[in-house]
């Protein structure tokens, strides 16, 4: 920010309190004006579910890329860490507990993350990590620089507790075939040696015409069976990453997490697919993620 800026902005308030704001999470996400993906499509749901959130945007786009039309910008790299370095003035890096990454729109961008994120792993000051690797999908391909693949694989797997790849994403990170479940769960377990301690794996193929989310830890690993759904929108993955925050920060196992966090993303698209809306029905999450009782989806052990 330059000083003529700066100095036209910053002001003073009279009687305001001085405690600091309860920060449980610093989401880094795309954002948009219209429909719900990244931040746009995580935040709400966050929300709803009590969670104070800091959500720090990598992009401000109009829309998703599926219209005709798409406005707005990729942001800067040094606007992102501007907002970054913008939290550790305020403390809010130091006292939130938990962080989550999705789409970075650049390779500028996720480079820029990466070293303030190494930066406070050095100081032993990072909240533990989410890492939502967005590249692509089976239908699309990669759908980001090349680049940044790089910038996931050595910079930000070592760093991540979690890593929440589709099924297209973890092959391109374990480098090799993980579109299916038995070489998912390969793929899965070869990320486990590279840092992060659980890997969560959805929109896996499984048998028929069903889909599989394969939660992997470094002492056991568990399938949820899911029904595929005629429906194509985008935000899905943001759901289930916030979801399984969500219920983390709350001392959910990651079991039981993963079981909250697919009836959620599984509501959205049932929901969105019986109003026939264009973007996901977010709104639809939090009530079945939270219902009690049996699972919806069961983690069975393998």
């Amino acid at each position: 920010m330059s000083d003529a800026l700066e100095s036209h902005l910053v002001h003073e308030r009279r009687n305001r309190p001085q405690g600091p704001l309860p920060v449980d999470l610093v989401s880094v996400q795309s954002q948009l004006a219209y429909g719900h993906a990244g931040n746009s499509s995580a935040v709400p749901v966050l929300r709803m579910l009590g969670v104070r959130v800091v959500e720090v945007p990598t992009t401000l786009f109009s829309n998703t890329p599926f219209y005709a039309t798409l406005r707005g910008r990729v942001l800067p790299s040094d606007w992102v860490a501007d907002l970054l370095r913008g939290l550790d003035e305020r403390g809010v890096t130091a006292r939130a507990p938990m962080l989550l990454s999705g789409y970075f729109g650049s390779v500028a961008n996720g480079e820029v993350f990466a070293e303030w994120l190494e930066c406070h792993h050095a100081a032993g000051a990072a909240p533990r990590y989410l890492l939502d690797p967005v590249i692509g999908d089976t239908h699309t391909g990669p759908y980001v620089e090349p680049g940044l693949e790089q910038v996931f694989v050595e910079r930000l797997l070592p760093l991540a507790w979690m890593v929440t790849p589709n099924a297209f994403e973890l092959g391109r990170l374990a480098g090799m075939p993980a579109l299916h479940e038995p070489d998912a769960l390969r793929a899965a377990r070869s990320l486990l040696e590279r840092g992060p301690e659980w890997v969560l794996a959805h929109s896996v193929a499984g048998e028929g015409d069903g889909l599989v989310t394969l939660l992997v830890g470094r002492e056991g690993a568990w399938r949820l069976h899911s029904p595929r759904l005629d429906v194509d929108v985008a935000g899905t993955g943001d759901v289930l990453s916030a979801l399984m925050a969500t219920f983390l920060l709350r001392g959910e196992s990651p079991v039981r997490a993963a079981e909250r966090a697919l009836a959620g993303c599984h509501a959205t698209l049932e929901s969105t697919l019986a109003h026939g809306w264009e973007e996901l029905d977010v709104l639809a999450a939090p009530a079945a993620a939270l219902e009690d009782g049996a699972p919806r989806f069961p983690a069975e052990a393998l």
